[in-house]
């Protein structure tokens, strides 16, 4: 029997069900495996470490006709959510592991590292990784120095995770797309997720952000865009970074800036919202002491770096609602004696929280591209140790192929 809908005064019959929309993009990947002519590859095997994302799903279905995945490994405070390990063994069987903490996934990189360089060996083949935030290549360096050599590299799409790979004495290439353009566009919007994320959380507490002020450490491409998101929901936001061209930057895009933590403790004595988006510790136990009563403390980064969180847990604290801890810390200067800080998802980053909104599909798939191109290039020839960029040309393939299918409709 089919349901009825009211319009005004008229009965509507409702037919079934329509399929989940999906958008003219929606083949964007398989489109740019086929077009870059990416073959059939049996002379590598893959392991990834990502956010166990649908747009990951969609990348891996993409690839499966060409690669091999040993392992695909979920970092632990994006892809521990409700149903998500089920739904991806379901669909890639027994390669697919989600540990429970970031010690979990340590221990489980260095198996399944150990696991695929011995089937390397076996079968005269070599290893590319694929990876977020420069988990596996700090390993690689310190447990497999004397394996390197069937390492063919490893692609990274995050600045941490380059980073991360800068500080070591490579002896493996590391190609990454982590301040390409289209990586730009993606970061921004990121930002923007972030703010409206917050958004939801303190509306959930009863609160509203419109006219409170906000401090934003790190006027980089999240951060500005963690400063626009709060702005559009009408809150005060003052960024702050140790550059000083972003600094003006910032300033000329109309928002109040300041260079460096000293300068800029009025912006943070006064902000009912903090959010870190440096990419490294920026939200210090002594940023925290100048915060007020029940300030919100997030982070818009893709690790829990940003924020003294071992600090906070020094100190009382009781869960307040989903993703959201209070902690109450001494306070001479208010009454009683005490001021509570309220920290959004364990210092980890804001909108990895449940439920929480991502960046549409048709732009993250930009990057996702980015990096298809990149295990492409690494597959056809040897780098040499050391970190290297996505070429322009790389970047202009994926803008193209994206400007094609936008427009075809």
């Amino acid at each position: 029997m089919k349901q009825a809908a009211f319009r005004n005064t008229e009965v509507v019959a409702l037919g079934p069900p329509e399929a989940p929309f999906r958008s003219g993009m929606h083949d964007y990947l398989s489109r740019l495996v086929v077009g870059i002519g990416y073959p059939q590859d049996r002379a590598h095997r893959y392991l990834m470490v990502a956010h166990l994302f649908d747009d990951t799903m969609r990348m891996l279905d993409a690839l499966a006709p060409v690669t091999t995945w040993d392992a695909i490994i979920g970092v632990p405070y994006s892809s521990n959510r409700p149903g998500v390990a089920e739904r991806w063994a379901g669909r890639f069987g027994a390669s697919v592991h989600v540990p429970p903490n970031l010690a979990e996934l340590e221990r489980l990189l260095v198996e399944q590292l150990s696991r695929s360089l011995a089937l390397c060996r076996r079968n005269g083949q070599r290893l590319i990784v694929q990876e977020v935030g420069g988990f596996v290549t700090p390993l690689l360096q310190t447990y497999f120095a004397d394996q390197l050599h069937l390492v063919k590299g490893v692609i990274e799409i995050t600045k941490q995770g380059v980073w991360r790979a800068a500080e070591l004495a490579l002896d493996i290439p590391v190609l990454h797309c982590a301040d390409s353009e289209l990586k730009r566009f993606e970061a921004q919007r990121c930002g923007e997720t972030v703010a409206r994320c917050l958004d939801g959380l303190a509306r959930g507490l009863g609160l509203s952000l419109a006219g409170r002020r906000a401090a934003v450490i790190g006027a980089g491409w999240i951060g500005s865009g963690v400063a626009r998101g709060l702005a559009r929901l009408d809150m005060i936001p003052a960024l702050i970074d140790h550059d000083p061209l972003k600094v003006v930057e910032a300033r000329l895009n109309g928002f109040a800036a300041h260079v460096g933590a000293a300068s800029a403790s009025a912006a943070l004595s006064g902000a009912q919202l903090v959010v870190g988006a440096t990419g490294r510790p920026s939200i210090t136990a002594a940023a925290l002491e100048r915060l007020p009563h029940d300030a919100i403390v997030a982070s818009a980064s893709s690790r829990q770096l940003e924020i003294d969180v071992a600090w906070l847990r020094r100190h009382p604290v009781a869960r307040i609602g989903e993703g959201v801890e209070a902690f109450r810390l001494p306070c001479t200067a208010r009454p009683g004696g005490e001021k509570r800080l309220l920290l959004v998802n364990d210092g980890f980053p804001a909108n990895f929280l449940p439920g929480s909104g991502s960046v549409a599909d048709e732009i993250v798939e930009t990057i996702l591209g980015e990096l298809i191109v990149l295990m492409r290039a690494l597959a056809d020839r040897d780098f040499a140790p050391g970190i290297h960029r996505i070429t322009p040309e790389q970047e202009g393939l994926c803008a193209r192929l994206w400007l094609e299918m936008r427009d075809a409709g």
